[in-house]
């Protein structure tokens, strides 16, 4: 473990989604370039970074594509030195499809993957279960994840996670505040799932860090208050949120409440764009 008087820098890759999986790696390859330049020892992605969280999944969820784009990535985290938690899909001996979240050290190994439990419907169409969520080292830390809606799922999460003792756990996905009820004054400025995240940080007593998309592709209507990545100390206190609806790199001393932002917004290639089809809600 790095020595107390040493500060931590880290770094959250709020980066907007794109259709294409090349276009995704260009801007995974653009934040790791900015958190090493900053002095981030490790860059944080959402869930799905790889492939995008999007209809078109179908095209890039497959090995024998998705694969070498992972080495891409692991290979840059590597030339740069930046340890790396990145959503992709991973694949069982079945061939079945795992919606997971990977730990990549700074020679760009994977030293650990999580893999999503808590499936929605749609996702449940795609992908398989996960079946454990261990806890992984990295940089000297006792390291997990925790995707998207399982934070809604605390009743099991805790208890499983508590003997491990993780200290730092990383939550990504597409979270926005819920559209089907008026929103109570409080969640207005802390939305529900923020005080759940903060809820396991205590409980825990671990560093929750969010990425949370900033734009979503299948229904482009609902880029809407997303973004807005958290922060959370083990005591449970929101040290900072990222900016809502933007896309960039959020680099900040672990424990503290500033943080820098680095805008990044990358030209999509002339192939990009929408197409039909897909099973991704």
């Amino acid at each position: 473990m790095p020595p107390a008087c040493a500060p931590v820098r880290l770094a959250i890759a709020q980066i907007a989604m794109h259709w294409t999986l090349a276009d995704n790696v260009r801007a995974m390859k653009s934040a790791l370039h900015i958190a090493r330049r900053e002095g981030a020892a490790l860059c944080a992605f959402s869930e799905l970074a790889l492939t995008g969280f999007h209809r078109r999944i179908v095209e890039w969820a497959r090995p024998e594509v998705s694969q070498p784009a992972l080495a891409e990535v692991q290979a840059e985290a590597k030339v740069l030195g930046v340890a790396a938690v990145l959503g992709a899909p991973t694949y069982r001996s079945d061939e079945a499809r795992l919606n997971s979240h990977l730990f990549i050290d700074p020679t760009g190994a994977v030293v650990g993957t999580v893999s999503k439990i808590g499936l929605t419907e749609p996702e449940a169409t795609f992908f398989a279960a996960g079946i454990e969520r261990p806890v992984v080292p990295l940089l000297g830390r006792r390291c997990t994840a925790v995707l998207c809606r399982e934070i809604e799922d605390l009743d099991t999460v805790v208890p499983a996670l508590a003997p491990a003792r993780p200290e730092w756990i990383f939550w990504p996905g597409l979270m926005s505040p819920d559209r089907t009820r008026a929103l109570t004054a409080a969640e207005q400025g802390t939305p529900e799932f923020i005080a759940q995240a903060q809820a396991l940080a205590k409980a825990l007593g671990a560093f929750v860090f969010q990425t949370n998309w900033p734009n979503a592709l299948n229904r482009p209507e609902e880029s809407v208050n997303l973004g807005g990545s958290a922060c959370i100390d083990p005591e449970g206190r929101l040290l900072f949120r990222l900016p809502q609806d933007q896309s960039g790199l959020g680099v900040f001393d672990l424990g503290a409440s500033q943080f820098d932002w680095h805008p990044i917004v990358l030209e999509p290639t002339p192939a990009s764009g929408s197409r039909s089809g897909g099973c991704m809600a």
